[in-house]
């Protein structure tokens, strides 16, 4: 295959590939080189009220939920992973042996029960990393690489045609596409009218199935909410709806909350619960404050830290603020709050713009 042929097909993959990576170069010391780039992505995207809902997650990444289904999603992304990517490579070794070393057709081992495990492991994979860093906008460039490895599968296999002749023909009728338990058949590829009928038609109830998710999500969230003033609060553990509340009437007791309710009566206001040191650096991360700006935050290991953002819309020629966890909603942090307990008092701490990417895609829950 040409490069000018490849490069259509490929570079769908690599987007794919770095939009993974997000979580794990966001806390390396490539992140503000990375985020000089994929920020300004993000932030272009939610300029428009037709793609602000890409950038946004669809399960929940830090916060509990009381719905069992929740809780082992991580396990299952951090499992569906790891079987992708040793599959993927025991595949290579198996295949590249064949290839450059026997000189002949591979079709032992995992390659005699599917034509090609290569790619199927690296579907799982993706899902497996889908599931850990689960954005709207990497599903729909995983739902794009399963199309396109679709494509290249068949292209590699009118080239083993032209290259091993009978052989393959065989070797095609013998074993299935993808599906393993997929007895032996006439080899005769789908009209790629169905082929794109079917793939649209994956990508449809992969949407739908996922916004039905954040949907089912955030109603199973830790979550009280109160009208007057307008605040939101989400515990990111277990905690009783009686909890919740104590701790935020606590922090809107606090001087500069006070002071900000009392000077603008209108504003909304998002609390983020954590109830250890860990998993606040996770969530400042996550709300993309700069490495230099934790590195010089004063985090104690005890008590709760909540972070209280303004919830503002992301159109800003809207006239009411949306709810902060609906799509056309965005947060800006602007205190954390220290909660210590046994009687002692609270600690605060502002914080400003020059501590976060600029226009980051925060993670709400």
């Amino acid at each position: 295959m040409t490069a000018a042929r490849r490069w259509p097909w490929i570079a769908p993959i690599l987007l794919y590939a770095a939009s993974t990576l997000e979580m794990i170069i966001m806390v390396t010391p490539f992140a503000a080189y990375f985020y000089s780039v994929y920020t300004p992505l993000f932030h272009g995207l939610e300029q428009s009220a037709a793609t602000a809902w890409l950038p946004q997650f669809f399960l929940p990444h830090l916060a509990h939920t009381r719905l069992a289904l929740f809780r082992g999603i991580n396990w299952l992304g951090a499992i569906l992973a790891l079987v992708g990517i040793v599959g993927f490579f025991a595949c290579a070794v198996q295949l590249y042996y064949g290839k450059f070393i026997k000189k002949q057709l591979v079709s032992g081992g995992l390659y005699g029960r599917i034509r090609h495990p290569q790619y199927l492991l690296l579907m799982i994979g993706g899902a497996g990393f889908l599931l850990l860093w689960p954005r709207f906008f990497i599903l729909v460039t995983y739902l794009m690489m399963l199309g396109l490895y679709y494509m290249l599968a068949r292209h590699e296999e009118e080239t083993l045609k032209e290259r091993y002749g009978s052989t393959t023909h065989d070797y095609l009728a013998r074993v299935p596409m993808f599906n393993p338990f997929s007895g032996p058949r006439q080899h005769t590829p789908a009209p790629r009218a169905r082929v794109l009928g079917v793939w649209l038609a994956i990508v449809a109830a992969c949407l739908v199935t996922a916004f039905g998710l954040r949907a089912l999500a955030v109603t199973q969230l830790y979550v009280v909410q109160r009208q007057s003033p307008d605040v939101t609060a989400l515990a990111f553990r277990t905690m009783s709806d009686a909890e919740i509340r104590a701790t935020t009437e606590s922090v809107l007791a606090t001087a500069p909350i006070r002071s900000l309710l009392e000077n603008d009566r209108d504003v909304a206001l998002f609390m983020q619960i954590n109830n250890s040191g860990s998993q606040l650096r996770h969530l400042l991360i996550d709300l993309g404050m700069t490495p230099q700006a934790r590195d010089v935050l004063d985090i104690p290991q005890d008590g709760d830290f909540i972070v209280v953002s303004q919830v503002m819309a992301r159109n800003p020629a809207a006239t009411q603020v949306p709810g902060a966890f609906a799509l056309g909603a965005r947060i800006e942090p602007l205190f954390l709050v220290g909660l210590p307990g046994n009687q002692q008092p609270p600690t605060i701490s502002k914080l400003t713009t020059d501590q976060f990417y600029t226009d980051f895609s925060r993670i709400l829950f």
